[in-house]
């Protein structure tokens, strides 16, 4: 067993001060090409153009930025969050790479054995999607080509959805209870609440299966004592 205190000043302390100031980083980097548009070429938005998709941009996507981090920190943990939300691909390389090293490893989600095998396999999805996305954008429009449009548009509809369907499958295997109602809950309000946008069927999917592992974790303890 990890010594808490060892655990917390060799693991905890030195992950969040290197995530912080990297994800900072990444902040101020990304401002770059800007910077280089305007004092190189003294091109710049107008400012009313820049309010108007900054409340686009939060209206669309600010949810999501309460949502994801919820959402994945289960199963990533504290660095493979930072390492995640740094490279982006997610859903379909960093969580699927998680949550098969923990399987394989036999770790339980949330332990601290769990937090350095998940930032292992994080690092690990990184570097190889870095290598594939390098190899794909020097030879990725000539590979395309190769195939018939049909198995193109084949790959961009069905491979995001196969991933997340194996996920699925795979959390279903560990927790039965609990996968009927993340799906029957935003299929639910794909049906009835068509009218809402689609981030929040994530939320409320997210709230109702909390209540729901509550709800079951409670049980089982009681029926245990």
């Amino acid at each position: 067993m990890l010594n808490e205190q060892a655990y917390r000043e060799n693991w905890i302390s030195p992950v969040h001060k290197i995530g912080r100031w990297t994800l900072s980083l990444v902040c101020v980097t990304s401002l770059f090409p800007v910077a280089y548009l305007y004092f190189g070429y003294g091109v710049f938005p107008p400012m009313d153009w820049i309010w108007k998709d900054l409340l686009l941009i939060t209206a669309g996507f600010g949810l999501i930025w309460v949502i994801e981090p919820l959402t994945f920190y289960p199963a990533l943990g504290l660095s493979g969050c930072y390492l995640a939300f740094i490279s982006g691909n997610i859903g379909n390389s960093k969580l699927p790479a998680a949550i098969l090293a923990q399987e394989l490893t036999g770790v339980e989600q949330g332990t601290k054995q769990a937090e350095i095998i998940t930032t292992c396999a994080v690092a690990g999805a990184t570097t190889t999607t870095l290598l594939v996305v390098a190899a794909g954008a020097v030879a990725g429009s000539v590979i395309l080509d190769v195939f018939p449009p049909v198995v193109v548009e084949s790959v961009k509809n069905y491979v995001v959805p196969s991933i997340f369907g194996a996920l699925i499958i795979s959390f279903a295997m560990k927790f039965p209870k609990i996968i009927p109602f993340a799906v029957l809950v935003p299929l639910a309000c794909r049906l009835w609440t068509p009218f809402i946008p689609g981030y929040w069927y994530v939320l409320i999917t997210i709230i109702a299966t909390v209540a729901a592992t509550l709800v079951i974790y409670k049980k089982e303890i009681y029926a245990k004592d």
